[in-house]
């Protein structure tokens, strides 16, 4: 057994709840989904969930993505950290219990996915000589956070494409400059149980920026260059770059702020 928690893997989705019934989907999914259906399950060990307002979404880039039409389109975003190769056990217990969930009327389609999916941990860089772990990234009181939807060019790996964001975009913040508290990095892997994707099975790069900082007080100076800096690099292209804030849980704060 070792001696800490490792993080190893991801569930990410990315949702866009539907108006009509907004508010008894937020409590569903806060108070019950959640939880219930992933949580609680062995091998995940953490959840967090973030929101985009309107003037967060002023934000995102490209406009022209290849992952979502249109660029607003997606209000919540959700993440799961599982334990390193817990995978099977976290989705063996989801996919026990879904049954009564439906059969006992607790489960709520007022929702699209723009994106879910798992994913397996890749590295991350933090910020300063003793950076928060990524295992602890979504209990730390980040003020923010931004997620970059990255596809590597033909010829090039999710891996390797990961390995030259790490050692050529991240050096401010491994230097303790900057306000981004840290990045951790995924790649896509097939749900398990022979599970057909929610929202498709694409090979791209995903970053989670974990930010000190309210989005809209950074993204000009230190996130909304990273497209064209990737580009540059001629190693992928951000598809989709989108900043968040935390939800509050428990509330309503932000409901009448998505659209």
């Amino acid at each position: 057994m070792g001696s800490q928690i490792d993080l190893g893997h991801a569930m990410i989705t990315f949702i866009e709840p539907h108006p009509d019934g907004l508010i008894e989907y937020n409590r569903w999914y806060e108070h019950d989904h959640a939880y219930t259906a992933v949580a609680n399950a062995p091998g995940c060990f953490a959840y967090r969930r973030f929101v985009a307002t309107r003037p967060l979404k002023s934000l995102r880039y490209p406009p022209d993505s290849a992952m979502v039409e249109p660029i607003e389109k997606g209000s919540f975003i959700s993440l799961f950290w599982f334990e390193k190769e817990k995978v099977g056990d976290v989705f063996d217990y989801s996919f026990s219990i879904t049954p009564a969930l439906m059969e006992a009327g607790r489960m709520n389609g007022d929702r699209d996915h723009v994106s879910t999916a798992v994913y397996d941990y890749l590295g991350g860089i933090g910020r300063g000589s003793q950076p928060v772990p990524p295992e602890i990234a979504l209990d730390h009181p980040y003020a923010g956070l931004a997620v970059l939807w990255i596809r590597p060019v033909e010829g090039v790996t999710v891996k390797e494409l990961s390995a030259w964001c790490r050692d050529s975009l991240d050096g401010d913040m491994a230097a303790g400059r900057g306000r981004v508290g840290q990045v951790v990095d995924f790649a896509q892997r097939d749900f398990p149980g022979g599970m057909p994707p929610l929202t498709g099975r694409v090979d791209e790069l995903v970053r989670c920026y974990f930010l000190d900082a309210d989005p809209r007080d950074i993204w000009s100076d230190e996130l909304a260059g990273i497209g064209k800096a990737v580009e540059a690099g001629g190693r992928g292209r951000v598809e989709l770059a989108v900043p968040f804030i935390p939800t509050v849980p428990g509330t309503q704060r932000y409901l009448d702020e998505l659209w």
